[in-house]
């Protein structure tokens, strides 16, 4: 591989043509310029030096999730938002989760396609993962499109994925909590 060829910055091979990476399938269409061979082994050298960690993935995605609840539920869980749940429950009423949007739902170009997303993610605060679901409203309105955003009443597996660690650790530094950072 050449050291100026541009790769995917989240796992440092060539990403193929389309707007997905082919080696590891994370979606590149918010990454404004791909990183050369040189600049991803730099950056990724220096995160080595800081400390590897050789333990499971999903042993640390557990970690880092025990470590952000703990830190949260000290500071009286600040930032903490309640979110409507999809469907209803008894007499029309809707239910809620109390928690944490981890991860926001990604459009691409709601005039084209409002449709598409790509879900979030809820974590609530007894430690359960759930997808936040988006709905398009407004049909044949001035405001159309408009959306809805809620949580699927069930909740998921624990994400297994790098990236929850640092979207966890961003929410612990926008609430400015101070604690265990998750890594």
């Amino acid at each position: 591989m050449e050291r100026d060829e541009r790769v995917c910055p989240f796992c440092g091979n060539v990403p193929g043509p389309g707007m997905f990476c082919a080696a590891c399938g994370r979606n590149l269409a918010a990454v404004d310029r791909l990183p050369t061979r040189a600049e991803w082994d730099v950056e990724h050298a220096s995160q080595a030096v800081a400390g590897t960690d050789n333990r499971p993935l999903g042993e640390r995605c557990a970690e880092a999730t025990a470590s952000f609840l703990a830190a949260m539920h000290a500071a009286h869980d600040p930032g903490a938002t309640k979110m409507a749940m999809s469907g209803q429950s008894g007499f029309g009423r809707r239910r809620h989760l109390d928690g944490w949007i981890v991860r926001p739902v990604h459009r691409q170009e709601p005039e084209d396609a409002p449709h598409r997303y790509e879900p979030g993610l809820l974590l609530t605060t007894d430690g359960n993962y759930h997808l936040v679901e988006s709905k398009v409203r407004g049909y044949g309105t001035r405001d159309f499109p408009r959306f809805e955003d809620t949580v699927a009443g069930d909740p998921i597996d624990l994400p297994v994925e790098e990236r929850i660690i640092d979207e966890l650790a961003v929410l612990l530094r926008e609430n400015e909590v101070s604690g265990a950072a998750p890594r």
